[in-house]
């Protein structure tokens, strides 16, 4: 946690250095509050999307998985992750494994597989960027060729090898006498059990059907993701005046793809420092006014993330009978203790 609030400090200096607060204290009021609304109901949307891609991928656990279970636990990560980065992934298995009663290692593999379509498309978008844009984005982002490259080559790679585990006895034993050799006789059980339910999740890679449905999911998400930042512009002076367009959108979300990998709580600095360069370079937008986009976009979508991740916290606390959000996440031994 000290570790993100310090690359937040960090980031925020530099996204912030050399700005006038009074100008973009100004540039801020100035812009229309109803459109920031509307572009956070969007940005909720896509998480709802996220929920059902995510859905059709557990019921290769769980045919009868709730909409409401998997998008209020996404929201509960989300929520955490707002405070302490990567922290959410764990708490949205644990919570969907205990309000679904299936197997939490399984679940865990399933939100694997779900970033592996995230960085395979993402990686795939950054390539046709690449191809399509000929200004100086590469010139202020460097990174984002070796981006585009990890992205694709690395879950392609992860992908094909987690898939060959899941369906391939062999090489499962192979990895768990491994398991047997370097761990003790009762922790190399608990481990195998974990190992063998996490790689279950992965055998819906040798369904087309549901592989379909998963690549349309995907594509809604990255199309609700674009009109996310295409929308905020006709909140500011600069989005009329400069004519920005929704391909403009789309460069944006990819820079800001490589901000939400950075463990800083929420983006927090990450996203305001890329987001205003993206914005100065691609459509030469002036400096405050770029930093006042990324400052309210960021600011709304905040607070409504945790909003509602709260809410659903509170459900679910509710639900599973506990006296606290702490105590959301006992250990699953302790929950058939209590039963």
């Amino acid at each position: 946690m000290i570790v993100g609030l310090l690359i937040a400090a960090l980031f925020v200096f530099f996204a912030f250095r050399g700005i006038s607060f009074h100008s973009l204290l100004h540039d801020a009021l100035r812009a229309n509050f109803y459109i920031l609304l509307a572009a956070t109901v969007v940005v909720l949307f896509s998480h709802f999307l996220r929920a059902l891609r995510w859905r059709v991928i557990l019921q290769e656990i769980k045919q009868d998985i709730s909409i409401v279970d998997t998008w209020g636990s996404i929201m509960v990560g989300y929520l955490l992750n707002n405070f302490v980065p990567r922290l959410g992934e764990i708490v949205r298995a644990y919570t969907t494994g205990r309000l679904e009663e299936i197997s939490v290692s399984g679940v865990l593999g399933t939100i694997v597989l779900e970033r592996l379509f995230d960085m395979l498309s993402a990686g795939v978008l950054f390539g046709l960027a690449l191809f399509l844009y000929h200004g100086n984005l590469i010139g202020s982002f460097p990174f984002l060729r070796a981006a585009g490259l990890i992205l694709i080559v690395g879950s392609l790679v992860l992908g094909a090898v987690l898939y060959v585990a899941s369906v391939s006895e062999k090489f499962q034993n192979l990895i768990l006498r491994v398991l047997e050799f370097v761990l003790p006789k009762k922790l190399a059980k608990r481990a195998e059990s974990i190992l063998l339910s996490f790689l279950e999740s992965f055998k819906i890679l040798r369904s087309g059907k549901r592989l379909g449905v998963i690549t349309i999911y995907t594509a809604l998400i990255w199309i609700v993701y674009i009109y996310s930042m295409y929308i905020p512009f006709f909140a500011f002076k600069f989005g009329t005046n400069l004519h920005l367009t929704f391909y403009d959108a789309f460069l944006l979300i990819l820079v800001t793809t490589i901000a939400w990998i950075v463990p800083s709580p929420g983006a927090t600095g990450v996203y305001h420092l890329f987001v205003s360069q993206a914005l100065i370079n691609i459509a030469n937008v002036p400096k405050d006014e770029a930093l006042a986009y990324a400052t309210l976009t960021h600011l709304f979508s905040y607070i409504a993330i945790t909003i509602v991740g709260a809410i659903f916290a509170i459900i679910f606390t509710q639900r599973l009978r506990i006296k606290s959000v702490g105590k959301l996440f006992k250990t699953e031994e302790e929950t058939k203790n209590e039963h």
